[in-house]
């Protein structure tokens, strides 16, 4: 007896569906739970309700309004989208955050998914399995606003309109994920884009300022200097923010130091990422060149590990493009980094304190598995970047 392939197809939707709810129903404790969306960005945005700068009021010190780590880095634009959840009681605006995490959850793998033309049981997979995997649970265990800042990175490949285009710049809110769109528009010179891209940003800062009673010229660099805040370690301007990046690890080498060191070296990490945005312009394929954007975002700008939910379009053209060598070894990096990664490194760190390694050995092995991380990536990056710089060639002879 035949299935009917819609029967079949509903048949899987229900299955992993089933599967789904099954494992989210600790993810959904953990985020009701006092610690849940730590990092979801409600405190900043009540205080500038309050008409009170939070720029200023955390770089004055205070902290008392802020909940958890709610650090209120990010650019202004990001405070007046939150204002409809800012305006909520807290249990109801982790509520109304939560649903909208778990709409983009779906709806963007879906879309993209059909945009790139991968096949029913594909799509179905790319769902279920991101929407499953560790570094998504976390994402929205804490609460974090990078889901829908990559909604709003892939609008220009979704769509060819005015509209998207101006969305697109709601990513530069997070800027260590957004600056790679701009630079990529800037040297294509699109600047009909870029212009429409950047309106987000300037309206949001002149609408928070006006708000909050603020200075234009002073509020335009403060999102800048609370991050540097809250990011640094230590004392003085010498030391690298806590989250790594590909040239971080120089700060550790001692034989060449000098002030603002750290601040040098992400200038020529932007340098470097412009050189490669340029080889990534000149690719065809839309959601190749979104996956080597994302993945620019993530190896050369400071990042946590929750921001691996950035690898959806590199996951998704992996699977489209399965049959070549390269796409097989990629799909195996992402699921390494959005499944295994974090248990990987848990279970060394256990090892080594089995075999009783001293407190400095350990932290020098935990530093060097996440930094070999990072070069992990920039492999994934060089693979994929473009079709002529491929490193790992198919043997087809």
């Amino acid at each position: 007896m035949k299935i009917n392939k819609n029967k079949l197809d509903l048949i899987i939707i229900i299955l992993l569906s089933a599967i789904a709810v099954s494992i989210y129903i600790p993810v959904i404790k953990e985020i009701f739970s006092t610690s849940g969306h730590h990092d979801f960005q409600w405190s900043p945005t009540k205080i500038m309700l309050e008409n009170i700068n939070h720029y200023k009021y955390m770089l004055q010190g205070n902290t008392e309004k802020i909940l958890m780590s709610q650090y209120g880095e990010y650019l202004h634009g990001l405070y007046i989208i939150l204002i409809p959840y800012g305006l909520m009681k807290w249990p109801l605006a982790k509520v109304c955050w939560l649903a909208t995490n778990l709409f983009i959850l779906i709806y963007l793998p879906l879309k993209l998914s059909q945009k790139f033309l991968l096949s029913k049981i594909e799509t179905y997979l790319v769902i279920f399995f991101f929407s499953c995997c560790i570094v998504t649970k976390v994402q929205l265990i804490t609460g974090q606003q990078t889901l829908f800042i990559l909604l709003f990175f892939s609008m220009p490949f979704l769509f060819n309109s005015k509209l998207s285009s101006f969305l697109s710049g709601i990513s530069y809110f997070k800027y260590t994920i957004g600056y790679s769109l701009f630079f990529y528009f800037l040297i294509i010179k699109d600047f009909k884009k870029l212009l429409l891209s950047i309106i987000p940003a300037f309206f949001g800062w002149i609408i928070y300022s006006v708000l909050t009673r603020s200075n234009l010229f002073e509020t335009i660099f403060q999102p800048f200097q609370l991050a540097i805040e809250n990011q640094i370690i230590g004392e003085t301007l010498n030391n690298m923010p806590k989250n790594k990046f590909l040239f971080s690890i120089l700060e550790n080498i001692k034989i060449i130091d000098f002030e603002y060191k750290g601040f040098f070296l992400i200038i020529i990490s932007l340098i470097v990422s412009i050189f490669l945005i340029n080889k990534i312009s000149i690719i065809k394929d839309d959601l190749q060149k979104l996956s080597c954007l994302t993945l620019i975002s993530l190896i050369f700008l400071p990042h946590y590990p929750h921001d691996y939910v950035l690898l959806l379009p590199m996951l998704i053209y992996s699977i489209k493009n399965f049959s070549n060598l390269n796409s097989k070894i990629s799909l195996i990096i992402i699921v390494y980094f959005l499944q295994f990664f974090k248990g990987f490194k848990t279970y060394i760190i256990k090892l080594m304190k089995l075999l009783d390694f001293e407190t400095v050995s350990l932290s020098l092995i935990e530093y060097l598995i996440s930094y070999s991380n990072i070069l992990v990536l920039l492999l994934l990056l060089l693979i994929n970047i473009d079709n002529k710089v491929n490193l790992i060639k198919n043997n087809t002879n």
